[in-house]
């Protein structure tokens, strides 16, 4: 038993929290600038918050960049991973399955503009499983009736299951300047050119040429939901130009890079 009397061998391996009945837990973590999470589930599903410029979730088929202030629902079982390339302050509700009927039965985004941030927050920061007074129980319920489906900013991107493609991801996403050819990959990896097409059309059914672009531009809007300048993310990014990551993400996008800006922080 830990020193407040919680049963250790029931604490989440990645979040920290630590189960018991309540139909909600609140936990607030930190995470040091850059740290990775790797994938994992969680038995309850998670609504969280993040208080860093802007989160990165992957989930298998999408990308979410969750800007400060804005929450995301995951539900129980859902495969996810994280990143934040500054400290990361989270506060989250972890709710019990049969608790969140009513709640979206995929990942979600979820609307802005309601008093559910502060919610959020006031019940990660204030739980105490010895002591959920009706007050606390009566705010967990309220937060999770505010939870409506948006939009939010995410990008469909399948994440590669093969070791190798997996490495060619987070290579390209550590640095989207890098400019290493498939063909050189293909050497690096031990398969032919061929072999490596094949496997990205059949993980990702993009080429690699624009696999390897929508990697690079999922970077960029990353960057551009911290505060970046359109002009300084292209040329991080291995754009020439500022015209010509304009016209690739917005060939992406649907958007311009200063529209995803604006969309982004609700104006």
């Amino acid at each position: 038993m830990s020193p407040s009397g919680q049963d250790e061998r029931h604490k989440d391996p990645v979040s920290g929290h630590v189960e018991s009945d309540a139909a909600v837990i609140g936990h607030a973590a930190s995470f040091a600038p850059g740290a990775s999470v790797p994938w994992h589930r969680h038995r309850r599903g998670q609504l969280a918050l993040t208080l860093a410029r802007v989160m990165r979730v992957e989930t298998p088929d999408k990308v979410w960049l969750v800007p400060r202030g804005s929450v995301l629902w995951l539900p129980a079982g859902t495969p996810h991973r994280s990143l934040a390339p500054e400290e990361r302050l989270m506060r989250s509700l972890y709710v019990r399955p049969d608790a969140a009927d009513a709640l979206p039965t995929a990942p979600t985004a979820v609307q802005q503009g309601t008093p559910l941030a502060d919610m959020v927050t006031w019940l990660a920061e204030t739980y105490d499983s010895d002591r959920l007074d009706r007050a606390w129980s009566t705010v967990a319920g309220a937060a999770l009736a505010l939870v409506r489906p948006a939009p939010g900013v995410h990008i469909r991107l399948a994440a590669p299951q093969d070791p190798g493609l997996a490495a060619i991801a987070d290579t390209v996403q550590a640095d989207p300047a890098e400019d290493t050819s498939l063909e050189d990959w293909a050497g690096r990896l031990g398969v032919s050119a061929r072999t490596l097409r094949r496997r990205v059309q059949a993980e990702t059914g993009l080429s690699y040429r624009d696999w390897r672009r929508i990697l690079g531009l999922t970077v960029a809007a990353e960057r551009l939901l911290a505060g970046g300048r359109v002009t300084d993310v292209a040329f991080e990014t291995g754009y020439a130009g500022t015209s010509a990551f304009v016209a690739a993400f917005r060939q992406a996008f649907q958007v311009t890079p200063g529209e995803f800006q604006r969309r982004a922080a609700g104006r």
